[in-house]
């Protein structure tokens, strides 16, 4: 597994009120909500990314604006595989 690094000013937590903690989980969340709707990765990947089970993740997009139902049938049958 690959680990990215953001620099990250500290007015900016500051300002948003949030730890370094609590931003990084809105960014995996961000990142993998962003990955689902263009396609680029399956619903169950982008779960994963986001560190969050199906369930929770489909929530967590629905709430950011992000269609659930937005995949092909292709990525549909690999998440169906992967189950």
């Amino acid at each position: 597994m690959t680990t990215l690094q953001i620099p990250v000013d500290e007015r900016w937590l500051l300002r948003a009120g949030l730890s370094v903690a609590e931003l990084a989980e809105e960014l995996r969340e961000f990142l993998a909500a962003k990955l689902f709707e263009s396609g680029r990765l399956t619903l169950g990947q982008a779960a994963e990314v986001a560190g969050q089970p199906v369930w929770q993740f489909m929530e967590s997009i629905s709430r950011l604006g992000v269609s659930v139902i937005n995949m092909n049938l292709d990525m549909l049958e690999d998440d169906l595989a992967a189950a």
